[in-house]
């Protein structure tokens, strides 16, 4: 029984041998300089009031600033591919 246990644990502790293998790894690269990067919006949220006659302008404002803003990133990512 002795035999049987110990040939047991011998097989069980085979099988924990070290693996090697390679395995690739994307890793990310900047394509644009960080100084290129356009500065985001201004937040309006504090802006707000909740009377939509106050606030619709300065949503409008900000929804314009917005796609302005992804415009100028998407015009530095295009570069990226």
């Amino acid at each position: 029984m002795l035999r049987y246990s110990l040939a047991f644990v011998i097989v069980a502790l085979a099988g924990c041998a070290p693996r090697r293998e390679i395995v690739s790894v994307p890793t990310p690269v900047a394509c644009v300089k960080a100084e290129t990067i356009p500065a985001e919006p201004e937040r309006v949220a504090s802006k707000l009031n909740g009377d939509a006659r106050h606030d619709l302008p300065i949503v409008a404002v900000s929804a314009l600033d917005l796609r302005d803003y992804g415009g100028k990133l998407r015009a530095l990512l295009v570069g990226c591919q």
